[in-house]
């Protein structure tokens, strides 16, 4: 009989032992999918915000694009009755009524106005509300991670009727969520100002707004001799200067064949008479830009006229606070083929709050009987589980369609960034067992 109790006994913490890790286990994964979980909605609220930003970033250039296009349709319709000429520009005449009409009928300081107050939100709602609502998500999930955390545990033990659980990061270093992600300010803005470029001149409109016209005849009528003829040059474009000023310049001038001197007969020299001038800047303090390759090459093709679209654009300047910071992957992460972010978290529960004889059982260790003792380090019970929060477009969103693959999505392999919300989590194996065991005190043979 007091072989058979002994033996009872020991089924019986065995299998309270087997149920209590088992469910120590199941917890702990449960936990440290609940912090990927976090991880990634936090990463995709991120890649949401960047994109917000990019898109009111892309309407201020828009936007500036437009003031200065309306500023040269404006001059253009009270300079440009010369070009109105039916049989000189016979291409031209539809556009010439059409911007005279324009001009009789619309109030085109009002409407730049209008466009600026619009250019003004946006700027608010970048510098305000979404990098606000960003560094918000990013400092309240490093708080409400453990939180949820705990929360997760205690549901697991019935919230404290089953025994407590410590629910806590594995302590093996900085923490991964902070190691992955960085906040990009200052110079460092470089990579969102070259997607905010990139984003802009997708719109052809942003890009140039050029384009050249010859006259069916020159005025001066010898320039005929040499094959010269008199032309009208439009050039313009939007342009991002630095990290804080977004430029638009757009000029129409009338290239005419003159005497070189009171000796030249044949009309050897081409004079530019100024049409339509447009300039607009967003910046806190407006530059003069001197690259000849921007605005579609304007100061080329409109010498004089581009330099009084610049003046335009310095005298008329909206108030924009520039490129925006933002959070991106870490550049080590951002040069990775394949960035994932690695979470482990550690249970532990003491031997007193097990449901075994050493614990809360009603049936207790006695120095005959019942003497088995788990023996465990520390006298905790650990358990170790890790998420991975990884990037991958939906199958549904790639060019094959449902049964294309990932690799054909945008014409090959796209790595992760926090300008695509495409984060997810799974649970994975890796090292943290072994640096769980060596904090435990477990010594392998």
């Amino acid at each position: 009989m007091t072989g058979g109790l002994a033996a009872l006994f020991f089924l019986f913490n065995t299998g309270q032992l087997s149920s209590e890790k088992s469910k120590l286990v199941n917890t702990a994964d449960a936990v440290a999918y609940s912090a990927g979980v976090m991880h990634a909605r936090t990463l995709n609220y991120l890649a949401y915000t960047n994109r917000a930003m990019l898109a009111n970033t892309v309407a201020i250039a828009q936007l500036v694009s437009l003031s200065s296009w309306r500023q040269y349709a404006d001059t253009a319709a009270q300079r440009g009755s010369r070009l109105g000429n039916p049989v000189k520009y016979p291409a031209y005449f539809s556009s010439y009524l059409a911007l005279q009409e324009r001009s009789d009928n619309s109030n085109g300081g009002g409407e730049r106005d209008e466009l600026e107050k619009l250019a003004r939100q946006a700027d608010e709602a970048i510098s305000g509300l979404l990098r606000n609502a960003q560094t918000t998500a990013y400092q309240g999930m490093l708080t409400a991670r453990q939180q949820v955390m705990d929360e997760v545990a205690e549901a697991n033990y019935r919230r404290g009727a089953d025994g407590t659980v410590v629910a806590e990061p594995l302590p093996s270093g900085p923490d991964s969520f902070r190691s992955f992600v960085k906040e990009y300010t200052g110079n460092e803005r470089e990579r969102f100002g070259e997607l905010a470029q990139t984003a802009a001149k997708l719109d052809r409109f942003q890009e140039s707004r050029s384009w050249s016209l010859d006259a069916t005849y020159p005025d001066c009528s010898t320039a005929r001799n040499h094959n010269h003829t008199d032309w009208i040059a439009r050039a313009g474009g939007t342009e991002l200067l630095g990290l804080d000023e977004w430029k638009a310049i757009d000029t129409m001038s009338e290239h005419v064949w003159k005497p070189q001197n009171q000796w030249d007969t044949q009309c050897l020299r081409p004079v530019e008479k100024i049409v339509g001038t447009g300039g607009q800047s967003a910046a806190e303090t407006a530059s003069v830009d001197p690259d000849p390759r921007h605005y579609d090459y304007s100061v080329l093709k409109n010498k004089f006229n581009t330099p009084l679209a610049m003046a335009t654009s310095l005298s008329s300047s909206w108030g924009y606070s520039g490129i925006p910071e933002f959070f991106d992957l870490s550049r080590e992460d951002i040069e990775s083929e394949d960035p994932s972010l690695r979470f482990s978290v550690r249970l532990r529960r003491h031997v007193a709050q097990t449901s075994t004889s050493e614990g809360r059982s009603r049936i207790v260790v006695t120095p005959r009987l019942n003497n088995n003792r788990a023996n465990a380090p520390s006298n905790e019970l650990v358990a170790v589980s890790t998420s991975k929060v990884y990037f991958r477009r939906p199958l549904g969103s790639c060019a094959g369609g449902l049964g294309g693959s990932r690799d054909n999505c945008r014409g090959g392999h796209e790595t992760g960034s926090l300008f695509n919300p495409y984060w997810h989590v799974g649970l994975v194996q890796d090292g943290s067992v072994a640096t769980a065991r060596a904090l435990q005190g477990v010594a392998l043979p």
